[in-house]
């Protein structure tokens, strides 16, 4: 087997740089005066007032947008000079003049972006309380209706009648890219259905978008490979949780403020995977609060059904994940039992709320193990409305596991005629009203370079002699949460993992006539870099926010 890294400088950090460099004869809030001479006392008496993005420190802040009619948004704040001595009213609205009057400054050739298609929450009207210094966040709106790709200027300016205008705050540039489909130059693998996992808390969601896998011929030295692939045909976004609203006695959808931020960028972090037909979809687990999938009540789960389908179609996502884990059922106080209807009704519930939506299912542990009883779950076949489920054991503290719903696998570990039986430590049935082929019965995790569970003889023979015993009823390949190549205790791994993956589970990949190849590719255009760069560092899409 033959690993390659391929690599050029990571899309996050090269929009950073291009940002920056882009402005770099722009004026960044220069602070000057005279040597020896104090400034005015006037400015250090008065109130003045400043409009920044909540994601940019100075006066300009980029925004993406893609051809057709999605739309973006962007909280953005007030910020005076010293606390407000009073409630005051600052004003706030598009202003198309000063995009001229930009490009005559600074020499650039930004195109105007229409008034009509900019949108301020209250109507541009921000109020700074009384002793406050910052006012509450609104959320700017850009909307692509009309727009060709290219890049627009959409100045927002601020007034006021109670507050003074600082020389360099009273107007905040947005820079709006808008952009075609990237449709790129390799084929999503038509033949595995390849589920990915990302940590926004960690990376951007276009870590799913770089790896190209190659089959290579091995005999034939210098041969054009046989293939080349992108995968993750699925990528599930975390970290979203059921959260509990004491007050209100309600399920909460929580998203937290990294997966916020990409669904509020989602042109810039989800549309590219959408574009070369990946599913994103919403990865939603426990939050330890004692409130899960297994102890809803029926009002619960209506609104909780609700707050999941407003969010999927505010961001135009394309399903969701329920990943029943880390709940803490039984560890908070005067929160109800676990109970064994509960998680199925909210599944039909889903379903039959969004059936256009993909629908998935980690199996795992107790909240799942009883959906083989269609007694226990109040007559409902949960399988009849999931698109897929497969395997939530992904721990890297035991070896690969095979999950045999179907009882082929009815031992935990042993040999048959020598060699090596899968193994499986975790005994399932099947869900009810689910087909074989809709079951994924295994996931690998990215296990540390380190450790003793690293895909090792055992973890090899135990996928191999499943796969060539005729076992696998289906190509669902279902990964753990993505890492970077260079991490660590984990440097290596990113390749090392699905490269071997794909050398165990590909029909001819154990005959010694075929390799994978892992290769990283990372431009807009979804082309291979130069062959002879063989770093991939670990910031190029590590969250730049």
């Amino acid at each position: 087997m033959k690993t390659r890294n391929i690599f050029e400088k990571g899309l996050a950090t090269l929009l950073c740089t291009a940002v920056f460099a882009g402005f770099a004869a722009c004026s960044t809030d220069p602070v000057e005066r005279e040597g020896g001479k104090l400034p005015d006392k006037e400015p250090l008496e008065n109130t003045y007032v400043l409009v920044r993005s909540q994601y940019s420190p100075v006066e300009r802040a980029v925004v993406y947008l893609m051809v057709g009619t999605g739309t973006t948004s962007d909280p953005m704040y007030c910020r005076l000079n010293r606390p407000a001595e009073k409630n005051l009213t600052i004003r706030t609205a598009p202003d198309e003049s000063q995009v001229e009057i930009y490009n005559t400054s600074y020499g650039t050739d930004f195109l105007t972006m229409p008034a009509e298609n900019i949108q301020i929450a209250g109507n541009g009207q921000i109020t700074i309380a009384a002793g406050e210094r910052i006012s509450e966040k609104v959320q700017v709106t850009f909307k692509a209706d009309g727009l060709e790709a290219g890049e627009y200027l959409a100045p927002i300016v601020v007034s006021s009648d109670d507050v003074a205008l600082s020389d360099d705050g009273g107007i905040l540039y947005y820079v709006v890219k808008v952009r075609k489909p990237e449709v790129g130059d390799y084929e999503l693998d038509p033949v595995n259905t390849t589920v990915f996992y990302v940590n926004t808390s960690e990376y951007s969601p276009l870590l799913a978008d770089v790896w190209v896998v190659a089959k290579e011929d091995l005999m034939n030295y210098g041969a054009p490979n046989v293939w080349e692939r992108t995968y993750g045909n699925i990528v599930n976004l975390r970290v979203v949780q059921i959260g509990y609203d004491e007050a209100a006695g309600r399920a909460k959808l929580v998203l937290n403020s990294d997966i916020r931020y990409v669904l509020e960028h989602a042109d810039l972090h989800i549309r590219p995977l959408q574009d070369k037909g990946r599913k994103v979809c919403l990865s939603i687990e426990g939050s330890n609060c004692g409130l899960g999938f297994c102890n809803l009540s029926d009002a619960q789960i209506a609104d909780f059904v609700a707050q999941v389908k407003a969010c999927l179609e505010t961001y135009d996502l394309d399903g969701v994940n329920l990943f029943d884990r880390n709940a803490g059922y039984g560890d908070v106080e005067g929160m109800p039992a676990m109970n064994t209807t509960s998680y199925p009704k909210l599944i039909k519930a889903l379903r039959e709320a969004m059936p256009d939506k993909l629908l998935t299912l980690s199996d795992y542990e107790e909240p799942t193990e009883y959906f083989w009883d269609t007694e226990a779950t109040g007559g409902i076949e949960v399988g009849k409305y999931l698109d897929y489920a497969w395997s939530g054991y992904m721990s890297e503290d035991e070896d690969v596991q095979i999950l045999d719903p179907w009882g082929r696998i009815d031992q935990s570990e042993g040999e048959m005629n020598g060699m090596m039986f899968p193994v499986n430590n975790h005994l399932r049935k099947p869900i009810a009203g689910l087909e074989q082929s809709q079951y994924g019965a295994f996931a690998v995790p990215f296990y540390s370079a380190t450790s003793s569970f690293n895909l090792n003889m055992i973890g090899l023979m135990n996928l191999w002699v499943w796969r060539m015993l005729g076992w696998s009823s289906n190509n669902i390949l279902m990964f753990g949460d993505l890492i970077t190549n260079i991490q660590g205790e984990y440097e290596g791994q990113w390749n090392n993992i699905i490269s071997t993956t794909l050398m165990v589970y590909e029909p001819d990949g154990m005959d010694g006539m075929y390799g994978y190849g892992v290769y990283i590719s990372h431009n807009p255009n979804g082309n291979v870099f130069d062959l002879n760069s063989t770093t991939l560092y670990y910031g190029d899409y590590a969250k730049d926010w």
